[in-house]
């Protein structure tokens, strides 16, 4: 049994909640807040919801995910799994949960990275660089969303993202 590695990570969005959420539902289309996803679209009849799926291709490496809803609470929650990676090695497992929670007038997205690699020698090359990398990656995902959600402006990797604004959870 391989280690699960786990980052977790909050930012707060100035939008109330159930904005947040339609934004968030909205699954084909997270290369609107995602700095490295180029570009994003459902694979499914449904577009939302549990067993909902989309394809994702990244910026780096020509790599690509498979992606499907596993966990969905209307209004507050979704858990995503990756269940095909492409051009990514290493990677065993991987999961994204996203939840969401009031907070006077604005919103906490609330995300936790988990994943596992596939043998020894890539739970060192995560212990040595990728767990880093993995942390930099959920970063720009809130900071991306956030200025997403709140302006409206679609994300690139060129886009000028307030990380600082990123909240560590141990």
């Amino acid at each position: 049994m391989n280690p699960i590695t786990t980052i977790k990570r909050e930012i707060t969005i100035q939008l109330p909640k159930e904005n947040v959420w339609a934004l968030l539902a909205d699954f084909g289309n997270v290369c609107h807040g995602h700095p490295k996803v180029s570009k994003s679209f459902i694979t499914s009849s449904n577009t939302q919801g549990l067993g909902a799926t989309r394809h994702c291709d990244f910026t780096m490496m020509g790599a690509s995910a498979e992606e499907k809803i596993v966990a969905w609470n209307e209004g507050n929650s979704m858990k995503i799994e990756v269940y095909e990676l492409k051009k990514m090695p290493g990677i065993k497992e991987l999961s994204l949960d996203l939840s969401i929670k009031e907070s006077g007038k604005d919103t906490i997205l609330r995300g936790e990275l988990n994943y596992s690699m596939k043998n020894a020698f890539f739970d060192f090359m995560n212990n040595l660089m990728m767990k880093k990398m993995n942390a930099e990656l959920i970063d720009g995902i809130m900071a991306g969303h956030k200025k997403y959600f709140e302006t409206g402006e679609i994300v690139t990797e060129k886009t000028k993202l307030e990380l600082n604004k990123v909240v560590k959870i141990s």
